[in-house]
């Protein structure tokens, strides 16, 4: 975990293990460093809390298989069958909440005026990037700032998006099974 604020983020790994950092109120104060791992972790179990949100973990959000639609079902959603690709009941009963998600950004849309993410794909993996490994639908969260709001463009620094999540398949112009209208951002201190 990471703190940020008054709260702790964890940083996630592959593996679905997570680093748990925990600094001190000043850069004297010594950190306290262990690896946890989450990913036997009921997913069904109450969420820890950040900041009054539910963090919802990659381990939650990646514990399933799922894989990205082939050529003739990009070429025509209506090919897509939903039972073939099911996505477990504690991951649906997400819809519509109001939720923490911690990971790496990758800016999509970024606004001339203040350098601003005003969109980006909250990854699961630090190594998700135009050179790295391509994430699988459910390692990736499309994130769209609400409120005409942005987010400050930060590379390789783990960040936690708060708003509301919606899951399931959607193809507005590119396929997405986690998408979220963030109310605001939060980065590790001194960021």
């Amino acid at each position: 975990m990471l703190a940020i604020g008054s709260f702790l983020l964890p940083v996630v790994f592959l593996n679905g293990a997570a680093l748990d950092i925990e600094y001190g109120a000043t850069s004297a104060t010594p950190c306290v460093v262990k690896m946890i791992d989450d990913s036997k972790s009921d997913p069904g179990s109450s969420y820890s809390q950040v900041d009054g949100h539910p963090l919802v973990t990659w381990a939650t959000l990646a514990r399933f298989p799922y894989d990205v639609p082939g050529k003739d079902e990009q070429a025509d959603p209506e090919l897509r069958k939903k039972d073939k690709y099911p996505i477990p009941e504690e991951v649906k009963k997400l819809n519509g909440q109001n939720v923490a998600v911690a990971g790496y950004m990758v800016p999509l849309e970024v606004r001339a005026e203040d350098g601003k993410a005003a969109s980006f794909m909250l990854v699961r993996s630090q190594m998700t990037c135009c050179f790295g490994i391509a994430p699988k639908m459910n390692e990736w969260v499309f994130v769209q700032m609400g409120n005409e709001g942005a987010a400050k463009v930060v590379m390789d620094i783990p960040v936690t998006a708060f708003g509301v999540l919606s899951v399931g398949e959607d193809y507005s112009g590119q396929w997405t099974l986690y998408r979220m209208t963030a109310d605001k951002t939060a980065y590790p201190k001194g960021w």
